[in-house]
């Protein structure tokens, strides 16, 4: 049969198609076959190209940051990856703006301030002090380099310090603080009668016509939703890494392979002082910061306290607070002059004043760390968590193209790619479109579930990667298409909704007719003569007003000021079917002369914030105006 078929092709018809084939080639070329795609990119922004790479890197980071922040109430089924997804681009298009206004305005970033903040960074310390081996070990779990991580923190940095140029103009006068206290310390004295719609609900009469006629009314409000019950297998790092155990002789291996990665260089800690001057200085300039370098050294030589002198001072903001110390260093990662004084001196050398391209420095050296590879012990829970991780990555891509295979191959069941893999098929309770619990929390598994080819095709689906090393193949086991609920079903829940709604109109018609008594000269306490009725007065209360319906004191606070001293009276149905009628008496300011000063700095820092950010908003819509920012994704 087979070598009857080959016959076939390589006759009249084989010979016609591979005719077409050369004439296609021959038309459009080869290399519409083979176009490179590496040119794709996430946006632009005036011609500069943000990768899909860089934008994937920011949306991992914003879901750590928001994992980092949740801690255990964190739930990765809830994360709308869309939308964190074009969150991470729009961050990425506005650094991207203020990076290029941060070239156009020449801010730059010095060596030994970039050192200093990385310095700074608490995650990078031990014991409170800079390590650069926790740096490196930082940046290895990370898939980072130190160059790569340096060159983005100095873009942080730059613009920073762009947009602290920007909003650092910013200001608040007296006169807005002062109105700002008098309408957040506003008191008001009031009173208000809530009539109850609970209790109404005995006299109301719901007939079996009125629930019909609401039924029909309000048909798509008593549907049932489609649903699926769901059969799947996960394969993930937790059922892979279980019982994994790492033998000595493989340990000891991985040790001997990592002892140059291990291995720390020749570390130094130092202080310095700092009297900046630019490098473009004159000489007058230049002999005045020296000449200042020179007095502060000879106080150090008299005696002096280096760390109290460093504070008061170094013109190095990094170190300064921190008595000049640098932390833990390397060589090369100084400025060249800083470097060479520092490797060449002893502990507790104080040099002369060093020039650098940042002014002159007193350094002094603190503490010498030599090179050394720590021993295996010291390092064992590292390197068995790296190795099981490692093992399980390559266990895992493995077995994930067994059961992208096998579950491809049999497409109608799941049993054989259990039966592959040593899994067992594990089921759902009934899902919506909306979710429901288990595996049912997924974005991604539930568009799977209700695609057509899983659901009207019958197959299962591919793999759908909910996580790292964590994917789950999914078939329908059950389906059951939207309907709507029969009128006898749903009958107890129309009387109800038509009680409780029946029951708070008459609560509020009961209102609007004391309203008018009001009008006429009545007192709201006198009004109180049902059971379902409450009265409840207030006297100096602030916007919180404890004790008190929130909802009343909310709409309390809206009302306007009196007029001529005249109390003013409201009537309104709060969200649970009460309602309530309101008397306004009074309305008290207080005088901002009473502010202490701690509420009137935090008043002012809570302006300048709101401000500060409202600048950098237009800063970055000013910026978005003039600038071509084209996004593939969002081309129609």
């Amino acid at each position: 049969m087979l070598q009857a078929m080959r016959d076939k092709v390589m006759g009249g018809l084989g010979w016609f198609i591979i005719g077409l084939i050369i004439i296609t080639f021959a038309l459009f070329g080869l290399g519409s076959y083979l176009q490179d795609k590496s040119g794709s990119y996430a946006a632009s922004v005036n011609d500069v190209k943000i990768s899909d790479r860089e934008l994937q890197r920011a949306y991992q980071q914003q879901r750590a940051q928001m994992e980092k922040m949740m801690g255990d109430a964190f739930n990765p089924a809830l994360i709308d990856e869309e939308l964190l997804k074009k969150r991470a681009l729009k961050s990425l298009v506005e650094k991207q703006l203020l990076l290029q206004a941060a070239d156009e305005a020449h801010i730059q970033i010095s060596d030994q301030l970039l050192a200093a903040r990385i310095h700074a960074i608490p995650e990078l310390q031990v014991d409170g002090k800079f390590s650069e081996q926790r740096y490196k070990d930082v940046l290895f779990r990370q898939g980072r380099r130190p160059a790569g991580f340096e060159m983005a923190l100095r873009q942080d940095m730059r613009v920073e310090q762009l947009v602290a140029g920007f909003t650092g103009t910013v200001f608040v006068t007296r006169a807005e603080v002062d109105r700002s206290y008098r309408l957040q310390k506003q008191q008001r004295d009031f009173s208000y009668l809530l009539i109850a719609s609970e209790p109404l609900q005995k006299n109301v009469t719901v007939t079996d016509e009125q629930v019909e006629t609401y039924y029909n009314e309000h048909k798509n409000e008593f549907v049932t939703p489609e649903r699926v019950r769901l059969a799947y297998l996960r394969l993930n790092d937790e059922g892979l890494g279980k019982g994994m155990e790492i033998p000595e002789d493989e340990l000891q291996a991985y040790y001997e392979e990592r002892k140059q990665a291990l291995l720390t260089r020749e570390q130094r800690r130092a202080s310095h002082i700092l009297i900046q001057v630019a490098a473009d200085a004159d000489e007058k300039t230049l002999n005045e910061a020296k000449a200042k370098a020179e007095d502060v050294l000879r106080q150090i030589r008299a005696g002096g306290d280096f760390a109290q002198l460093a504070k008061k001072y170094s013109d190095d903001p990094g170190s300064a607070a921190q008595g000049g110390d640098l932390g833990f260093f390397a060589r090369g990662v100084m400025a060249p002059e800083f470097d060479e004084t520092v490797f060449s001196q002893k502990v507790g050398d104080v040099s002369e004043p060093v020039k650098t391209q940042f002014g002159f420095h007193i350094i002094k050296l603190d503490e010498i760390r030599g090179s050394e590879i720590p021993k295996l012990e010291d390092v064992r829970a590292d390197l068995v968590r790296e190795l099981k991780q490692r093992k399980i990555d390559e266990l895992y891509y493995e077995q994930l193209e067994l059961l992208t295979d096998v579950s491809y191959e049999n497409p109608d069941s799941l049993d054989a790619a259990a039966e592959a893999l040593g899994m067992e098929v594990q089921t759902t309770d009934w899902l919506t479109a909306d979710g429901g619990p288990g595996i049912g929390e997924y974005p991604k598994v539930l568009a799977a579930a209700f695609s057509d080819d899983v659901l009207e095709g019958g197959n299962n689906s591919e793999p759908i990667e909910v996580g790292g090393n964590d994917a789950i193949v999914l078939r329908v086991e059950e389906h059951e298409a939207a309907h709507p609920e029969a009128l006898a079903a749903v009958k107890d829940r129309i009387i109800a909704i038509l009680t409780q709604t029946r029951a708070a109109d008459q609560a509020e018609a009961e209102g609007t007719a004391l309203l008018q008594k009001l009008e006429q000269g009545s007192g709201l306490e006198e009004l109180d003569k049902q059971d379902y009725m409450t009265f409840h007065k207030a006297e100096g209360a602030g916007r919180s007003a404890p004790g008190h319906n929130t909802e009343v004191v909310r709409e309390v606070f809206r009302m306007p000021r009196l007029a001529e001293g005249k109390p003013l009276d409201r009537g309104f149905r709060l969200s649970n079917g009460d309602y309530a009628v309101v008397r306004l008496t009074g309305v008290h300011e207080p005088d901002p002369a009473a502010m202490s000063e701690q509420d009137r700095s935090g008043l002012e820092r809570a302006f300048e914030n709101m401000r500060r950010s409202l600048a950098q908003l237009a800063l970055i819509r000013g910026l978005r105006a003039r600038a071509v920012i084209d996004i593939p994704d969002q081309k129609p």
